[in-house]
């Protein structure tokens, strides 16, 4: 894998990718829209020659930037289902 850069906002966008999180939720804890997130993420899979939110999650963990805890524990962010 390329060691590019990412800026702090794609790193950020990156992040909350690996944590779980959809694009809509990703623009409303950003305080940016849904299509400047696609946008980011579009960014990301290329400097990173990546296809999917998973290889973005795995890039993540590769980078160091989460923890195997934080990506399991993640999901504390959506609605817990009642379904039994």
């Amino acid at each position: 894998m390329m060691k590019t850069l990412l800026s702090n906002r794609e790193k950020e966008v990156a992040i909350l990718i690996a944590k779980g999180y959809t694009d809509v939720e990703i623009a409303r804890k950003l305080f940016i829209s849904r299509r400047r997130v696609g946008e980011i993420i579009f960014a990301i899979k290329s400097k990173y020659q990546v296809g999917s939110r998973v290889k973005i999650g795995i890039m993540v963990y590769h980078q160091g930037w989460l923890d195997i805890q934080d990506i399991i524990g993640a999901n504390d962010h959506a609605e817990k289902s009642t379904v039994y």
